[in-house]
């Protein structure tokens, strides 16, 4: 083997070792990244817009930051504390009652589930409800324990957010003289994923949080127990074609026909169909522009695999993950077609 060999080998054998030591020192603050650069791609017009008049990068980069954690982030500590309360609450109510109080309507339906399916196996629905809600609030438990960790993150996406805002285009144009391939290719990649990403935020998550907020907001009004957990969950089923919030409707409003509050269940079936339904249809043009589009069904899966895989920063790493999937298809069917045509 030749010396300038040994060399290569030498070189790109430590560049990947430190290179895979670095990712892990970051991997803590992945979401924190993840979230700092989808502020940062919302925020990058409104920057440009502002640094052009006042010719400051800092002082622009923070008005821009300032402006992003006032509208975005604070909203959102707000909310994630508000959710936490009504899931530590429910599991504090859920710890005290006794399985056989749940009896009544579940068993009722277990037993006429059993009359018309008699072959299937019979389990304890209040025991299996009580272990689901317990279960539910040890996570939310385990959240509210990492408090000082989530906030330090919060700081750190705000810090990041300062840079990439201010120094977004520079890490860009070090990235792709970095690439062993072309620059053309190297911009192209970073075009589509900004644009694959645009959509998937913009397009999906935005709507989801605005839908799962006016859903929250419903529940609020009709008296509906923990609003803001329904909201949630609506929020995340708005990204399941076909069904939507009605995931969340359909049962609040069979709760409030139960407990006799008729005129409560049409009212809140009407801000179900007309505000939510409609927001959808009235908001998604103003957001999607050039945005490329994306199966719902693969966008319900990199949120819920985000999830499983790295906790509540997969809210952002899974599509992220899937924009940059995306992005490098599309160059690599125009390197495909490229190998064909000069075949």
């Amino acid at each position: 083997m030749s010396e300038a060999k040994l060399e290569a080998y030498f070189f790109s054998a430590l560049f990947i070792s430190v290179l895979i030591l670095t990712a892990r020192l970051f991997y803590p603050f992945l979401g924190a990244l993840a979230l700092a650069l989808v502020l940062a791609s919302l925020g990058m017009p409104l920057y440009d817009r502002i640094n052009a008049r006042l010719r400051h990068e800092s002082f622009s980069a923070l008005i821009v930051v300032g402006i992003m954690t006032g509208a975005v982030l604070l909203p959102a500590v707000l909310l994630f504390f508000l959710l936490m309360n009504e899931v530590t609450s429910i599991t504090q109510g859920a710890a005290q009652l006794d399985p056989g109080v749940i009896t009544g309507t579940f068993y009722a339906l277990e037993a006429h589930i059993h009359e018309v399916f008699p072959m299937m196996t019979s389990f304890d629905i209040g025991t299996f409800i009580r272990s689901s809600i317990l279960a539910l609030g040890s996570y939310g438990v385990t959240m509210l324990t990492n408090t000082a960790s989530a906030l330090f993150k919060l700081f750190v996406a705000i810090f990041a957010l300062y840079y990439f805002i201010k120094d977004g285009h520079r890490f860009v144009r070090a990235l792709i003289q970095l690439s062993p391939l072309t620059d053309d290719e190297d911009a192209q990649i970073v075009q589509k994923l900004r644009l694959v990403s645009r959509s998937l935020i913009r397009e999906t998550l935005v709507i989801a949080v605005l839908q799962g907020s006016l859903a929250g907001v419903g529940f609020l009004l009709a008296g509906v127990p923990n609003p803001v957990l329904w909201g949630s969950i609506g929020a995340i089923g708005s990204l399941i074609p076909n069904i939507g919030t009605s995931i969340v409707f359909v049962p609040a409003v069979t709760y409030l026909l139960f407990m006799g509050h008729v005129p409560t269940a049409i009212g809140l079936t009407l801000w179900g169909v007309v505000v939510v339904g409609l927001a959808d249809n009235l908001v998604r043009p103003f957001l999607v522009g050039r945005a490329m589009r994306i199966h719902p069904l693969f966008v319900l899966l990199s949120v819920l695999g985000g999830i499983a895989v790295f906790g509540v920063s997969g809210l952002l790493v899974g599509p992220l993950t899937l924009g940059l999937l995306v992005a490098l298809a599309e160059i690599y069917k125009v390197k495909i077609n490229e190998i064909h045509l000069s075949a």
